[in-house]
């Protein structure tokens, strides 16, 4: 959509109204940093090598809470980096399912454009380095040695002297990515390579990416960037041995921030996004492990990690990875069994902070969301997925949400978070959220979880946002699910869109129902009250990856239809 410099203007200043002083105050100061840093790189070098240089080294003899903290970090990065092992000793990176070979460590180009548009994620990634801590694990030495020559590299590249490096290769949250890998991979190696000329190096290169984070803090953002920043500081003291003043000034400071704010009593972040609730479990457990807090505060660290935890397993479909709703992907956390092996998914569970329910009988798992886009101060990972459902069968997803393929701003950016293209009931073209870029949200509208049955496995919730008032109940039972739509308010085309992938092969169909041949399962759908139109689509489950998807359009013939879902096993032959 192209809109007018006034239009824009507008939504910015909508979304500005609803972030607090303290926050406007930090994206202030960070434009004045971005552009006071790069007129005076030399100076700001100089000053970050003294304050680095004053930081304890990495101890020799790490603690078992280290290595406990230590282990829990490796296993994200393990699983997320696999691929990357053995060839990124060579120069070879696959980050987000597009891969580039440099030809050698020395060759690393780190403005390299591997998106389109306007947010490199895979330059992020390349900056994270998170895969030094999965090569690390397989050969130590050939790791620590790749390490060495990465960092210096990247520290010869990396000088402060581009404005659009702060947004970029030292963005504080992927400072605190390559801090997290760094002081991960130094907990673990052998004893026999501690002290090294190649140790040495990364030890030095860390205390930088440290005394950066100090100076840098994300408090105008918060949520998961604060949270992923504190996580770091808290895993160097925990490398450190000690825990250095200033280290201690910024956990003890934030912590209400995050520890108590960024979460609802559920469990949930307030930011509502299933796969970054799987990083807030690295997070805590992290946090977790510093010998710092007051009895108090250990207390409520300990009930918001099992909390985390618990609503983690109930954010996951039954092939284990994380809902898709808002912004979200596969592999970029392990799935449920990997990250919360001792919680077994939970059969019914209502998250009532966040607005989510997740419904459970023999091979269904249903996920509903009735809740908010996301917090007022920093929604912008926010979907307008209102009243949507995702639906698996055993470990096949059935209704899936459109998903996210691409952060860079632009029409498509816009559409895959659209109110209409999403599983609820809507009206077409109509607009309760409107973006502006990757991640500003100006006007903004919210949905109601109404009421919840755990016995009788229902849930119920309601969106109304300017005139327009529409209503979803959701029952499962053991053989089937039922979706009542229910349209009160808004003239227009409506409609309830549900995307389903193409691995389900269409039977018989006809204008009130479709059957739907899965690999387990047959699924007989029938609209009760409305009509089917059966259209290709598109979803996306990997970051870069589009799939074709059956997309199932179900419109009302008055106010009110029902979607109806009977399963059945697929017999074996």
């Amino acid at each position: 959509m192209n809109r007018s410099r006034f239009d824009r203007l507008t939504i910015a200043a909508r979304a500005i109204a609803y972030v607090p002083p303290h926050m406007l105050l930090g994206h202030l100061r960070r434009r004045v940093r971005d552009r006071w840093v790069p007129r005076r790189a030399t100076a700001y070098r100089a000053v970050l090598a003294r304050e680095a240089a004053a930081l304890p080294a990495i101890t020799a003899a790490p603690s078992p809470a280290a290595r406990v903290a230590a282990a829990t970090v490796a296993t994200f990065f393990g699983a997320k980096h696999a691929k990357n092992v053995p060839h990124c000793l060579a120069g070879r990176f696959t980050f987000l399912n597009r891969t580039h070979d440099f030809g050698g460590v020395g060759s690393i180009d780190w403005r390299i454009a591997m998106d389109e548009g306007n947010h490199q994620l895979w330059r992020s990634n390349l900056a994270f380095m998170g895969y030094v801590c999965a090569v690390a694990d397989a050969q130590p030495a050939e790791g620590l040695a790749f390490a060495a020559e990465l960092v210096t590299g990247f520290d010869a590249a990396a000088r402060f002297e581009s404005r659009a490096d702060f947004g970029e290769l030292w963005h504080p949250y992927a400072v605190s990515q390559r801090t997290l890998a760094l002081a991960a991979t130094l907990i673990r190696l052998p004893r026999a390579l501690v002290g090294t000329p190649a140790w040495q190096v990364v030890d030095r290169f860390l205390r930088v990416q440290v005394a950066y984070l100090l100076r840098n803090l994300e408090t105008e953002l918060g949520c998961n960037h604060l949270e992923r920043n504190l996580s770091a500081l808290a895993l160097y003291a925990l490398a450190a041995g000690q825990m250095p003043d200033g280290v201690a000034r910024a956990l003890r400071g934030q912590f209400d921030a995050i520890v108590r704010d960024s979460f609802g009593d559920d469990g949930v972040q307030r930011e509502r996004c299933p796969m970054y609730q799987g990083l807030c479990v690295q997070s805590l457990r992290v946090l977790s492990a510093v010998d710092l807090w007051t009895p108090a505060q250990r207390a409520l660290l300990a009930d918001r990690l099992a909390a985390v935890e618990t609503a983690f397993a109930a954010l996951c479909l039954g092939d284990g990875h994380p809902s898709m709703m808002n912004d979200g992907w596969f592999d970029e956390v392990p799935p449920a069994p990997v990250v919360v092996p001792a919680i077994a998914p939970p059969a019914f569970h209502a998250m009532r902070d966040a607005g989510y329910v997740r419904l459970a009988s023999g091979a269904a798992v249903v996920l509903f969301d009735a809740g908010p886009i996301g917090i007022d101060s920093n929604p912008g990972h926010g979907h307008a997925d209102f009243l949507s459902v995702e639906v698996s069968l055993g470990s096949e997803r059935l209704i899936v949400d459109p998903g996210t393929y691409r952060y860079s701003a632009g029409a498509e950016r816009d559409r895959l978070r659209a109110w209409d293209r999403h599983n609820g009931p809507m009206i077409v073209g109509e607009k309760p959220v409107e973006y502006l870029g990757s991640f500003k949200v100006g006007r903004r509208a919210a949905a109601r979880l109404l009421a919840t049955d755990g016995a009788m496995q229902s849930a119920s919730g309601a969106l109304e946002f300017a005139g327009i008032g529409v209503a979803r109940e959701v029952v499962l039972t053991p053989d089937g699910l039922s979706l009542r739509d229910r349209w009160d308010r808004g003239a227009g085309e409506r409609m309830t869109r549900l995307l389903v992938p193409d691995a389900w092969r269409i039977g018989a169909h006809g204008a009130d129902g479709v059957e739907l041949v899965g690999t387990a399962h047959r699924v007989r759908m029938t609209v009760i009250g409305g009509t089917l139109e059966i259209v290709p689509g598109q979803w996306s489950r990997r970051y870069n990856v589009v799939e074709d998807a059956h997309e199932l359009r179900c419109r009302p013939q008055g106010d009110r239809m029902e979607i109806r879902f009977e399963f059945e096993p697929v017999a074996r032959t």
